[in-house]
């Protein structure tokens, strides 16, 4: 769970909203708890760790089933550019498809250029949508 925590850290520590967006320790405890939501997987180059990646499930009517979001994936920044990226994106699509999922899902920051660049090249494409989150406060959604 530490080693897990610390590529967390790493990349969100260039997010501008770092301290607002992201409780680390609570984020990584409740996907312990919740396997059925998420899965996360190491990236490995022979036995080293350089980096994580974080499968989260849900169900959506629009997508015509299960839709399973990437919601974290970093590589540490002396492995990119090695083809890294394209693997863990195969084993991903071989994930997806053993699950039967309908649809794969990303999102980037907007400054984040090589992310983008990287997700069309695997044949992600931008959609038209607009994003909104409800934060909790207190870890209370409704109050």
């Amino acid at each position: 769970m530490d080693t897990l925590k610390e590529y967390i850290e790493a990349l969100y520590r260039d997010d501008e909203d770092f301290e607002a967006m992201v409780h680390i320790e609570e984020g990584v405890n409740s996907l312990l708890r919740n396997e059925n939501l998420a899965m996360p997987y190491f990236i490995k180059r022979n036995d080293e760790k350089i980096g994580y990646v974080i499968l989260t499930l849900y169900h959506s009517v629009e997508k015509g089933g299960l839709t399973i979001y990437i919601d974290e994936l970093y590589v540490e920044d002396r492995f990119r550019k090695q083809g890294h990226g394209k693997a863990i994106m195969d084993q991903i699509l071989e994930v997806a498809r053993s699950k039967g999922a309908k649809t794969l899902w990303a999102q980037t920051e907007p400054y984040n250029k090589a992310a983008q660049a990287f997700f069309v090249s695997k044949g992600f494409r931008i959609n038209p949508y607009l994003n909104f989150e409800r934060p909790s406060n207190s870890g209370k959604l409704f109050p």
